[in-house]
């Protein structure tokens, strides 16, 4: 049995999170917030339409920009919760202390994982490494090319009676 190396030097590719729920830079900030709840999650990578990576949306930004005195402002797009420049990203082979270092560094509870070309390939978050400070085992999905599963979940607007849709039965 091979002892593993201690956290801090074991390589983020161990721990990030690979299966990330996206949103699409067009998307407004309630759309955002509707994804975090159903979800059950704390942030949202932010794709352009060709799902290049923009940057990530956290729950407290979210929060904190909101105005319940201005509902129009729900309407915004997602990327004006978009920090002016993005977070430090780290490489898949960076160590878990690379990490912890570039989130302290950049203020947030998360780090992108990008490959060498900035592809958006994981996310780290606090979350993940209190999980793995914990020996928390997580279900490693099974890789099948390289690329992480990346989902878009799009709006879908009932029919309306009368307006092209079909009357109920």
């Amino acid at each position: 049995m091979t002892a593993q190396p201690p956290l801090e030097q074991r390589p983020v590719a161990e721990l990030m999170t690979l299966d990330l729920l996206t949103i699409a830079a067009s998307e407004s900030a309630l759309m955002a917030w509707e994804l975090m709840c159903k979800a059950e999650v704390h942030h949202l990578p932010v794709t352009d339409d060709e799902g290049g990576f923009l940057g990530v949306v956290d729950a407290q930004t979210l929060t904190s920009t909101w105005n319940a005195a201005a509902p129009q402002q729900a309407r915004r797009p997602v990327t004006t919760l978009l920090p002016s420049r993005p977070p430090a990203a780290v490489r898949p082979s960076a160590t878990v202390r690379d990490a912890a270092g570039a989130m302290l560094e950049s203020g947030t509870d998360y780090v992108p994982v990008t490959d060498d070309h900035g592809v958006l390939v994981g996310l780290v978050t606090a979350r993940d490494l209190i999980g793995a400070l914990a020996g928390v085992e997580r279900d490693a999905a099974p890789r099948s090319g390289g690329m992480p599963s990346l989902y878009r979940i799009e709006p879908v607007l009932p029919a309306h009676p009368g307006h092209g849709g079909m009357a109920p039965d």
